[in-house]
């Protein structure tokens, strides 16, 4: 690969990330399932708990695969899926059909999850410049963010017309991406012998016995599991809220573009703010601006702490760029996809016990009390991670 290849790879991943979620979606989605798919939230909630789940098993050979055939055309195999996944959902009108979308979304996700981080390091590895991944991903995210901001704007007016209008507008960008993917040059990385199931196994066993045994890549993976399980299932409660406080649906759009700025914002500068204040301090900003707000909202029931997830959003957008610089520091270019996906396949079984559990608590009990117990479990759950973090690393 020459450097001019690699810094096209650079470019074009900022555009790759710009479409990688769908725009208009976010403030609308779940009562959009319940609307037009005609599911219950706790419906919703097992929906996505079961799906999840098959991520567990398909992460890590996703990877694998990804670091045997090579990151382009991994990612490139799932961002068709999700063109298949997204014509699903927006003419979706029974559960079956948005059962059916999410499960090709399912593998889709795991195609590209991990496939994506390590294409742009081995791109930053070949131009000598892997310090500036975080600030890269970072600035990435926060385009996608942004933009994802602007359009939810308009999401809830479009829903006013039509419910499924938000969705069908949706599908140009999935499909812009899979054009953007296809120019994708495949960087150099260490490969193994051969292509056969036997290494692809061996690569998978190589990369778990790796994880096992290394106790900050162990650290960072409990983290996101926690900061991602609870995040997905607070996502889930947010047009629930709204609903139960009296906000209408036109809000819903204003209110994620909020979200959306917060998080392009923190994501564009998450390298900079790391720098200033350090690893300790970012990992207890982040419990703690997740978990206090979930007991907010479930102890004072009002229009005021619908706006509380604003702070949530800052996490949204600090998280990724955080975790996966400190990982993909640890890696290889061998196994750098396969480890990203174990992380993944984590967040997809922390996430799964999550939703399943939530799914189940909600359809006996009253959102409030469900949000208590949830911000409470994070907040304990979190500080046990703070005293790992200050055991593993301030001995270092």
């Amino acid at each position: 690969m020459t450097r001019k290849q690699a810094e096209r790879n650079i470019r074009l991943y900022y555009w790759f990330q710009l479409f990688a979620e769908p725009f208009f979606w976010g403030p609308i989605l779940i009562l959009f399932l319940q609307e037009m798919a005609h599911m219950s939230l706790s419906q919703i909630l097992v929906m996505e708990s079961v799906v999840v789940s098959g991520l567990i098993f398909l992460e890590v050979p996703s990877g694998a695969l990804a670091d045997l055939i090579g990151r382009k055309k991994t990612i490139f195999m799932g961002v068709c899926l999700f063109t298949i996944d997204r014509v699903f959902f927006t003419i979706a009108f029974n559960p079956l059909m948005a059962w059916t979308g999410n499960i090709i979304w399912m593998v889709g996700y795991s195609l590209v999850s991990g496939a994506d981080s390590a294409f742009l390091c081995d791109t930053l590895v070949v131009l000598g410049r892997e310090d500036e991944f975080r600030k890269i991903q970072g600035r990435a995210i926060s385009y996608r963010l942004a933009a994802i901001a602007v359009s939810s704007v308009f999401a809830g007016y479009l829903a006013e017309v039509h419910m499924r209008l938000p969705l069908a507008i949706s599908l140009v960008t999935v499909f812009v991406n899979c054009f953007v993917v296809a120019k994708f040059k495949e960087p150099p990385r260490d490969k193994m012998e051969g292509k056969q199931l036997r290494d692809h196994w061996q690569l998978m066993k190589i990369s778990v016995l790796f994880v096992a045994n290394n106790m900050k890549v162990k650290w960072v993976i409990a983290f996101v599991v926690l900061i991602g399980a609870v995040s997905k299932v607070w996502f889930f409660t947010y047009n629930p809220y709204f609903v139960l406080v009296g906000l209408p649906v036109w809000t819903f759009g204003w209110i994620f573009f909020a979200l959306g700025v917060i998080a392009a914002v923190s994501s564009y500068y998450a390298d900079w703010l790391n720098k200033k204040i350090g690893d300790l301090v970012s990992v207890v900003v982040m419990i703690l601006v997740i978990g206090i707000p979930i007991v907010l909202m479930g102890c004072i029931v009002t229009k005021a702490m619908a706006f509380i997830i604003l702070l949530q959003n800052i996490v949204r957008g600090y998280i990724r760029p955080f975790t996966d610089h400190f990982l993909n520091s640890h890696l290889d270019s061998k196994n750098r996809a396969t480890v990203l996906s174990i992380k993944s396949a984590a967040g997809s079984l922390g996430s799964t016990m999550m939703l399943g559990m939530f799914g189940w608590m909600v359809g006996l009990y009253p959102l409030p009390f469900c949000l208590k117990i949830l911000g409470t479990f994070t907040l304990i759950t979190g500080g046990i991670i703070i005293l790992y973090y200050l055991k593993i690393f301030r001995r270092d």
